[in-house]
C-alpha cells in the first residue's frame, strides 16, 4: 500500500511524531511504501481562490504542494498527523487541506475519491473532546474529496514533549495493523 503522512507538527520530535512512528514502524513491517513530508519545511502558500486549479488540476500557485497533490494522487492511503491547536488542524496541515481544491474538476468531482485516510492527532488538554471540531472538519473534507476515513487515533494530555501514552501509541500501532 502507497502511502504519504502529511506530518503538519512544527516539531519533528513531539507528540504527533511518537504516534507517526508507532504507526509508521507497524506499516513497515507489512512492507508499506511510505512518504513522510514534514509541511513545515515546505513552502506551501494560502490557497487564493481563484479556481484556475479546476481546469488543470494543477493549482497556479508554483509552490511544494505541487509536490504534495502528486503524492497524494499516487497513494493508496493519506494520514494527515496534526497537533491540535485551539480545535483545529495546525496551521501548516490546514494549509495543504485549503489547496486540496485542486483535486475538484470543473464540475467538481473529486480527482481523488476512493482513497483511504487516517488521522493522527495529539493535544496537551485532557479533555478529549478538544478533538471533536478538528475531526468534525477532517469528516466533511473527506466526505466532499469521496476520501474514506478509515480511522484516527486521538493522544490528549501530551503537555510535555513526547509525552504520548502507551496506550495511545499501542493503537496507533494497531491501527496500521488492520491495513
Amino acid at each position: 500500500m502507497k502511502t504519504v503522512i502529511l506530518f503538519g507538527s512544527p516539531r519533528k520530535d513531539g507528540n504527533t511524531r511518537q504516534l507517526v512512528d508507532a504507526f509508521t514502524t507497524a506499516m513497515r513491517s507489512k512492507q508499506h511504501d511510505i512518504r513522510l513530508l514534514y509541511l513545515n519545511d515546505m513552502n506551501i502558500r494560502p490557497c487564493q481562490g481563484c479556481m484556475g486549479c479546476t481546469e488543470s488540476g494543477v493549482c497556479r500557485i508554483n509552490d511544494d504542494m505541487r509536490d504534495v497533490s502528486k503524492y497524494i494522487m499516487e497513494s493508496d492511503l493519506i494520514v494527515y498527523a496534526t497537533p491540535v491547536y485551539w480545535f483545529a488542524p495546525s496551521g501548516q496541515l490546514k494549509l495543504a487541506i485549503d489547496r486540496c481544491v485542486a483535486f475538484f474538476d470543473k464540475e467538481y468531482n473529486s480527482r481523488i475519491k476512493g482513497k483511504k485516510a487516517i488521522t493522527l492527532m495529539s493535544c496537551a488538554d485532557q479533555d478529549s473532546g478538544t478533538f471533536q471540531p478538528a475531526v468534525d472538519m477532517f469528516k466533511k473534507t473527506f466526505e466532499t474529496l469521496g476520501v474514506e476515513y478509515i480511522g484516527r487515533v486521538q493522544a490528549s494530555g501530551c503537555q510535555e514533549k513526547a509525552s504520548v501514552a502507551e496506550e495511545m501509541l499501542d493503537a496507533a500501532r494497531r491501527l496500521a495493523e488492520t491495513l
